[in-house]
Formats: structure tokens, sequence, C-alpha cells
């Protein structure tokens, strides 16, 4: 993944191009009939995929995690981040990437309605609202894009719950601390499966391969058991909730003291002169044999 082109900093995080992403623009450029809107298509998925993996990065540092790199790459984007240290923090780290494509999305839909856009559902569910720009602008058509590739890759990464797309990774943080590590690892590689199979029934063969290599490599781990040091399904570190609220002060128990007066009468303590029972071989008041 270091292979790349290095775009320097943006806050504070080091963000670099994968060579293979170059191939693949050039490559759907060849392929497409107008190159132009093409070319602002996959301008579009860029940025988009780049707020996409920031939100993934705030998150982390909300946490006080460590985040070290964005790489993007034909298949998306990948924010090197710290584990989470609970469950929580783990499903909201993944959260916020999909969460930048509700914000986008919301703020393109009311571009194209107050512009006379309309909106279409269909029975697609990796697309299941399509955007009609109410004028042949240049602007509206943008948009529209902007308001297509925000639906898609929601839809892509929360719709489908495969690993390790943000859907999966939310998936086995709400099921790790009650299943365990080996049957979360076990149902995220069977979901991955056939969310690979469905891709590539789409005919989306690059993302579909893409799941199928990452499912084999829960399944090599399984086997290794490997997959218990893994950071996204180790336990033994992550609690649900995490330890970083305050406990609360334990309140001392109150203690009932008995009088030796309480029970029976039957001898007296040489030191204290307190009416002890007749088993006892100590005063519990002076500590002294009687």
């Amino acid at each position: 993944m270091d292979w790349g082109l290095d775009i320097g900093r943006l806050f504070g995080t080091r963000v670099r191009i994968h060579w293979i992403f170059f191939i693949f623009v050039l490559f759907r450029l060849m392929r497409a009939d107008d190159k132009q809107m093409e070319l602002i298509y996959l301008l579009v998925l860029f940025l988009t995929v780049l707020v996409h993996e920031f939100g993934h990065i705030f998150a982390a540092r909300h946490f006080q995690l460590r985040a070290e790199k964005i790489v993007l790459w034909p298949c998306g984007g990948l924010a090197f981040v710290g584990a989470g240290g609970s469950a929580w923090e783990e499903f909201w780290i993944a959260f916020f990437g999909p969460f930048t494509q509700i914000v986008l999305g919301a703020c393109a839909a009311g571009w194209l309605y107050f512009h006379g856009g309309a909106f279409q559902f269909v029975a697609d569910p990796l697309m299941p609202v399509m955007a009609v720009p109410g004028s042949a602008s240049m602007v509206d058509l943008v948009v529209a894009i902007i308001f297509s590739v925000q639906v898609w890759l929601f839809a892509f990464n929360v719709l489908l719950p495969a690993y390790p797309l943000d859907g999966g990774r939310m998936l086995v943080a709400l099921v790790l601390n009650k299943v365990g590590a080996l049957k979360a690892s076990g149902m995220a590689m069977v979901l991955t499966l056939i969310s690979a199979a469905y891709l590539l029934s789409r005919s989306d063969s690059m993302l579909g391969f893409f799941l199928m290599i990452e499912a084999a490599m829960l399944y090599q781990m399984r086997q290794t058991g490997d997959i218990f040091s893994h950071p996204s399904f180790s336990t033994g570190s992550r609690p649900l909730y995490g330890n970083k609220a305050k406990k609360s002060a334990a309140k001392p128990k109150k203690t009932k003291q008995v009088s030796h007066l309480r029970l029976v009468d039957s001898k007296q303590c040489p030191q204290c002169g307190r009416s002890l029972p007749t088993t006892a071989k100590m005063c519990g008041f002076c500590e002294i044999s009687v």
C-alpha cells in the first residue's frame, strides 16, 4: 500500500494515491463514450471517497487513537487508524465514514429539489434512489452525479454486510462480545462470500474478487488461530463500552457492632468486665484470652 503517489498531508494525515488507481482511471476513460462526464464522475468519486475516509480519521481522533494515513485505490479508500478500545468505539469509527455520505447526499438532494429536480426509487439495493436534474446545465448535472455517488457509496458500504466494508465492521463490533472472535469471524467470512457472489452477479468483478480475497484471508486466519490477535476480532482488550468511564467510589459498608451484653452472660472479661458467651476464648474488644 506504500506504492503510490504521496500528495502530502491534509488535516495532519498523509494521503497517498496507489498507482493502480491511475491505471483504473485510464481504463475507465478509454471505455467511456462521453469522456468529459466520465472524468467528472471519477473526480466526484475520488473526492467523495477522500471525505469518507476522513470521516474515519476524525472519529478515530475523537477517541484519541492514532490516524496514520489514507490510501486511495480502485476499490475505494483505506484509512489506517488504530483499533478502538471498545466495541462501541469500533462501531462509531466505522459508521462515521458512511455518515459523510448522508451529509453530502442531503446537501445535493436539497440543491436538486430547489432547482426543479426529481427523485425516482428503483429496485436496486446499491442504487435505490435516482436523481433527475431540473435542467441540462452543467451545475445541475454535476450535483446529480454527486447525489448518485453518495447513494451508491452509502449503500455499498452499509447495506453489504461484508468485511472489511463499513457494514461488516459495524456488524462485527455489535456481535463480537456476544459470540466471540471465532463465531464473529465465521459470520463475517460467510457474509463476505455472499456479498462477493452478489457483486460478481452484477458484473462488478473488481470489487467481487476483492471481497473473495478478504474472505479467503479470514478463513486462513481462522485455521491458523491468528484471528484471535486480529485488531477487529480481538476480544481480549475490546470490552463492549470500554473502561474510560469513571467508576463510582464504593460506599463503605456499615457494620453493626454487637455488644457482649446481648449474648449469653456466662463469664466476664478480666480486662474490661464485659460479659462473654460460654464458647468465647478471646474478648472481641480487648483481644485477650479469657
